[in-house]
């Protein structure tokens, strides 16, 4: 017959016994339980009050036309103005996106490769958005333009578009 293996220090090999669940237990259990429930019905029930839109503004102006304010101090997007259409933009040099903040002005200028000067595109563009400000990767603009000026910024691919800031 084998003999058993001694047993090291510290080693115990008791059974598990089960125990009754304290009150605080099936407490936190219950709680568990009412959470992964509520959780479930939220993404299982579809609003019904909800419409989609294509492109809804983050947040409304005032009444004086001023942007309302985010809680992290920037301003929020503002709405497009009739006539005009909202066209993003990234910039061939991201850095620009820094200084620019919704409701400025800017004159838009396409950076071709083959030319040596830059192709004016739009005037006086309304800067709508700034997104991405701190990743310039991901960062652009989000302008007004008329449909003309929105149909030559888009036209015709570019190496990027570059602004200059009106003043004002």
């Amino acid at each position: 017959m084998p003999r058993a293996a001694p047993a090291r220090s510290g080693e115990r090999l008791d059974p598990v016994r089960w125990r009754r669940p304290s009150r605080g237990m099936l407490l936190r259990l219950a709680t568990a339980t009412v959470l992964l429930i509520t959780a479930a019905a939220v993404l299982w029930v579809e609003p019904s009050g909800c419409v989609p839109t294509a492109a809804t503004p983050r947040s409304s102006s005032s009444a004086t036309g001023e942007p309302s304010a985010t809680p992290s101090g920037q301003s929020a997007a503002r709405p497009i103005p009739p006539g005009s259409v909202g066209v993003p933009v990234r910039l061939a040099d991201p850095t620009a996106l820094t200084v620019v903040r919704p409701g400025n002005r800017v004159d838009l200028l396409r950076i071709d490769g083959d030319r040596d000067r830059p192709t004016p595109v739009a005037s006086s563009a309304l800067v709508l958005d700034v997104t991405g400000a701190d990743d310039p990767v991901t960062g652009g603009l989000l302008l007004a333009l008329t449909p003309a000026e929105a149909d030559r910024a888009v036209s015709t691919p570019a190496q990027g578009f570059a602004i200059l800031i009106r003043p004002g």
